[in-house]
C-alpha cells in the first residue's frame, strides 16, 4: 500500500511539473513571440491581448493580459468544476495560475519586438504548443476555449468540442483584424494557431488528434467502467478468442482525442498492468462525441431535393 502512494505520490509531482513546465513556454512566447507584435495567441488568451493592447492604446490604461486571463478563467472554471474529476481540477488550476502568473512575469525583451514577424509567429506557435501538449500530458489544462467548451457541450449535446474550439479562435482572429486594422497581423496569428495545434498534437499523441485505441485485458468491464466515468467516453466489446491458449476473452475499442490518450494509458494502468493495448490514427470520426452525422446527410438530402 505505501508503494502504491509512494508512486501515485511521484505520479501527481510529475504531473504537476509537465503543467509548470508547459505554463512556463507558453507564458514566455505570448509575451517575447506573439504579444509584443500583436500576433493573437488563440482562444481567451488571445481575447485577452487585444482587450489589453486596444485599452492601453485608447485610454491609457495599463491593465496586463494576465488579469484578464485569470479573472475570465476563475469564472469558467467554477463553472465547469462540476464536471471535472479531482485530480484533473486540481492540475487545471495550477495551470490557470501558473499560466497567469507566467504571462505577467515573463516580460523579457530580447529584441525580437517588430521584426521579422513571421519568424515570431512561427517560433511563437511551436513554443505554445510543445508547452500545451505538456500541460495536457500533465493530465492538466489552461483553462480558456477548452472550459468554455466543456461548459457549451455539456448544455449542447450535439455541439463538439473541436467545433467550438475552432469558433473562439476564429473569433480571436477577426478582432484582431478589427482592433488592429492590419491583415497582416490577422494572417500570422493563423499560422501561430496552427503551428500551436500542430505542435500540441505531436506531444501528446503524434500526428494525428483522434486515435483509436484496443484494449486486451481479463478486467475489460473495470476498465470499460473507468474510461466511460473518468473519460466520459464511450467502449464497444469485441469476443476473441486467444489462437494459442484457445481461451475466450473482449477486446475493448474506443476512440479518443489528443488530451484525453494520455488519460486513457493510465486508467489501463491503474486497473491492470498485464493489459495489451495498441492504437491507430483516425482520420475521420463522425457521431457522437465528434463530427456529427446529420450535417453530411442533411447536404446528401439537400442535394437529392434539387
Amino acid at each position: 500500500m505505501k508503494k502504491i502512494l509512494k508512486k501515485n505520490n511521484l505520479l501527481n509531482v510529475k504531473d504537476g511539473l509537465f503543467v509548470i513546465i508547459g505554463t512556463f513556454l507558453m507564458g514566455f512566447s505570448f509575451n517575447v513571440f506573439l504579444n509584443a507584435n500583436k500576433i493573437s495567441p488563440s482562444g481567451i488568451s488571445g481575447l485577452c491581448a487585444i482587450v489589453s493592447n486596444l485599452m492601453q492604446e485608447n485610454w491609457g490604461w495599463s491593465i496586463h493580459p494576465s488579469i484578464f486571463y485569470l479573472a475570465i478563467n476563475t469564472v469558467l472554471f467554477f463553472i465547469a468544476f462540476k464536471k471535472m474529476g479531482l485530480k484533473f481540477a486540481i492540475n487545471t488550476a495550477i495551470g490557470i495560475a501558473s499560466y497567469s502568473l507566467f504571462i505577467e512575469i515573463c516580460n523579457f525583451d530580447i529584441g525580437l519586438s517588430g521584426t521579422d514577424l513571421l519568424l515570431c509567429a512561427i517560433y511563437g506557435g511551436v513554443l505554445t504548443g510543445v508547452g500545451l501538449g505538456l500541460v495536457f500530458r500533465g493530465h492538466g489544462s489552461t483553462g480558456g476555449s477548452d472550459l468554455l467548451a466543456s461548459i457549451i457541450t455539456n448544455k449542447f449535446k450535439s455541439i463538439t468540442t473541436g467545433s467550438i474550439i475552432f469558433i473562439a479562435d476564429a473569433v480571436v482572429v477577426g478582432l484582431s483584424l478589427l482592433a488592429y486594422k492590419n491583415l497582416e497581423l490577422s494572417l500570422y496569428s493563423l499560422i501561430a494557431i496552427w503551428i500551436m495545434t500542430k505542435m500540441s498534437d505531436v506531444i501528446v499523441s503524434g500526428v494525428q488528434g483522434i486515435r483509436g485505441y484496443y484494449i486486451i485485458s481479463a478486467k475489460y468491464n473495470e476498465i470499460a467502467d473507468a474510461i466511460m466515468k473518468d473519460i466520459d467516453r464511450g467502449v464497444t466489446a469485441f469476443n476473441s478468442e486467444g489462437m494459442f491458449t484457445h481461451n475466450e476473452s473482449h477486446v475493448l475499442l474506443t476512440l479518443v482525442t489528443r488530451s484525453e490518450s494520455v488519460k486513457l494509458r493510465q486508467v489501463v494502468s491503474n486497473i491492470d498492468k498485464d493489459a495489451f493495448m495498441f492504437s491507430c490514427p483516425i482520420s475521420e470520426a463522425m457521431g457522437q462525441g465528434f463530427v456529427p452525422l446529420k450535417s453530411k446527410n442533411a447536404l446528401k438530402n439537400s442535394k437529392k431535393d434539387k
